[in-house]
């Protein structure tokens, strides 16, 4: 097995997606992702939210693909459309960044949190 680093900004919307989907299909190591909340102005509310870090490069796979995610999915037995994956991969910035270099590239910032 082999590791890849990438960087994973979703929208804020579809954060509980791409939580549950994470955990699904990586596991254990997938558990925790999408926490971080992100914004424009690094004020809340958040519009989107990174992860990034290695992951297996099978699992980079499955980001790089709709197609290939619904498959799995469906190989899991998880319950998801291929429209779901479409629109989550559509929205989502996945890329082998590091995640201040996406984050400036997409004008984002960590959202601070209260003092």
């Amino acid at each position: 097995m082999s590791y890849v680093h990438r960087c994973l900004i979703v929208p804020a919307a579809l954060a509980p997606q791409a939580r549950l989907l994470t955990e699904q299909l990586a596991g254990p190591p997938g558990a925790g992702m999408f926490v971080t909340p992100l914004s424009s102005t690094g004020a809340a509310p958040p519009t989107h939210y990174i992860s990034s870090g290695l992951i297996e490069d099978t699992f980079a796979a499955v980001l790089a693909d709709s197609q290939t995610m619904f498959s799995v999915c469906q190989q899991a037995g998880i319950s998801v459309t291929l429209t779901a994956c479409q629109a989550l991969l559509g929205a989502s910035d996945v890329s082998d960044d590091q995640p201040f270099d996406a984050l400036a590239r997409l004008g984002l910032r960590l959202v601070a949190e209260d003092a």
